[in-house]
């Protein structure tokens, strides 16, 4: 696997623990041997994601917010996450870094949607949540109107939800991991008959033109992806899930909507971030 990131030891500091952690969490920090935090820090950043610990929301936090304040400092900032699922790294960075700020989350799964907002009730931010196809979010929040629009971990989810809807799989009313197998024999499939990007490229990039009206002129669309090990064991095309974000950048760069940009510390193997063209 290519390395996920580089290894900074400040991320793993009991000041920048206290700052993105809550109590609880901070509490588990600590209770975890300096030399056992930093194993945990290597083995995500060097290995396809097996475990989940405290460790790892202080990374993803920690590099959200460190995107962030490279773009707007401290200053309150509204961010839509598409494809949010129940991952809260996001809202919680921002609570951290950015309080005060609006953070809405596009999503159609009804479990995830009720998970994500019982995590985040209690942040120091607007949460907004838009349960309907992301190709109408302009309809919810009008246009111009994010500084950062977010894959956290979700492009892979819109082309599978894609893939699902073009036969019949639904994605909205199920749970999510109990329909995970079959999203990966349907991956299976499009690997073996090289289809992947016939089905998904023309309605993916649709959905980018929709989501980049919704962008302020200075903003960005920051795509984040990573690997599970437990989809790898589940049959997941291997060469495919890691070089997810080489494939999308391939699309992308046919859109004439907008531009790749670089942002030093931010590996292009897992991060693209896109300006719009004005």
């Amino acid at each position: 696997m290519k390395a996920l990131d580089q290894f900074n030891e400040q991320t793993l500091s009991e000041e920048n623990a206290k700052k993105y952690l809550n109590e609880r969490e901070f509490i588990d920090y600590l209770s975890i041997p300096a030399e056992d935090r930093r194993s945990q820090m290597l083995a995500l950043l060097e290995k396809p994601i097996a475990n989940f610990t405290v460790i790892n929301e202080l990374f993803f936090r920690s590099k959200w917010a460190e995107l962030i304040h490279k773009l707007y400092g401290e200053n309150p900032i509204t961010l839509l996450e598409v494809a949010s699922g129940d991952a809260d790294m996001i809202p919680q960075a921002m609570a951290c870094s950015n309080p005060g700020s609006v953070y809405i989350a596009a999503n159609m799964n009804k479990l995830l949607n009720e998970s994500l907002l019982s995590k985040t009730k209690d942040l120091d931010l607007k949460v907004i949540l838009v349960d309907d196809d992301a190709i109408n979010i302009k309809k919810h929040v009008g246009g111009k109107a994010a500084d950062i629009i977010a894959f956290q971990h979700g492009v892979n989810d819109v082309v599978q939800a894609i893939l699902c809807d073009q036969v019949g799989v639904d994605t909205i009313y199920s749970d999510w991991m109990e329909t995970l197998p079959k999203m990966i024999e349907i991956m299976q499939n499009e690997v073996r008959q090289e289809t992947l990007e016939q089905n998904v490229k023309p309605i993916f990039l649709g959905l980018i033109g929709y989501l980049l009206e919704t962008l302020k002129e200075d903003g960005i669309i920051a795509i984040n992806h990573y690997m599970f090990q437990l989809d790898l064991d589940w049959g997941y095309p291997a060469e495919l899930f890691e070089n997810f974000m080489p494939v999308v950048r391939k699309w992308l760069a046919e859109l004439n909507l907008c531009k790749e940009i670089f942002i030093d510390h931010f590996d292009e193997q897992w991060w693209i971030f896109l300006k719009k063209n004005i």
